[in-house]
């Protein structure tokens, strides 16, 4: 249990070094985060704290989806809630001290880093199977009630976060585009795929294929 949690926590964090990367490329971050960023930007509060609120509201949003179906044991993803949120903060003040001049090719750099790090802390994280981020749980919960397949929900799911980043930045903030861009689209294509590399790699070193599918 002891080596789960450590798992857990340590991917949480990597994760969230990988959605800093992301920020600070200015290429646009992860769609479920893309919300909590806007809302950074938005209000002037630490990206910390919009993490938490946001994922806050996901869970709540999986209580009214479950309604009487909604176990307690989904009341774990408080924990990440806070964790994400408190790491959010962190990995931004980390990612501030790597040189970034703005240029192009270190936008790019940044960019292919966060893939790697959501992909890596993804693959480290999930099979700890403690508790899912509370946007991945309001994808599970939506196949649930309606029986549909969890990668189109998924995909859907995270459309309608773009599309409320969108709407947020275009009532609120002065860029329409301040959360979302080309690297958004990008780094969803490429953390798929890199975390196919990483769980190969890992099947040629210990001959065993990694548990990447995550239990309700």
């Amino acid at each position: 249990m002891i080596k789960r949690v450590i798992l857990f926590v340590v991917g949480l964090f990597i994760m969230s070094l990988g959605v800093g990367f992301s920020i600070v490329s200015t290429l646009g971050t992860t769609p479920v985060t893309s919300v909590a960023y806007s809302l950074a930007l938005i209000t002037n509060i630490d990206i910390g704290i919009t993490t938490f609120l946001s994922n806050f509201a996901l869970l709540l949003l999986q209580v009214v989806i479950l309604r009487s179906r909604f176990e307690k044991k989904r009341l774990l993803q408080l924990i990440n809630c806070v964790l994400f949120g408190y790491f959010m903060n962190v990995a931004v003040y980390i990612v501030s001290f790597v040189p970034f001049d703005g240029s192009i090719l270190m936008k790019i750099i940044f960019l292919l880093i966060s893939a790697f790090c959501i992909a890596f802390g993804i693959f480290t994280y999930v099979p700890a199977h403690i508790a899912p981020l509370p946007g991945e749980g309001c994808v599970q919960s939506i196949a649930m009630v309606t029986n549909w397949r969890f990668s189109t929900i998924k995909i859907g799911f995270d459309v309608l976060m773009l599309i409320l980043s969108l709407i947020l930045c275009g009532l609120f903030y002065t860029d329409l585009f301040a959360s979302i861009n080309i690297g958004t689209f990008v780094i969803a294509l490429l953390i798929g795929f890199t975390l196919r590399q990483i769980s190969n790699v890992y099947t040629r070193i210990t001959g065993k294929k990694p548990n990447l599918v995550t239990k309700p």
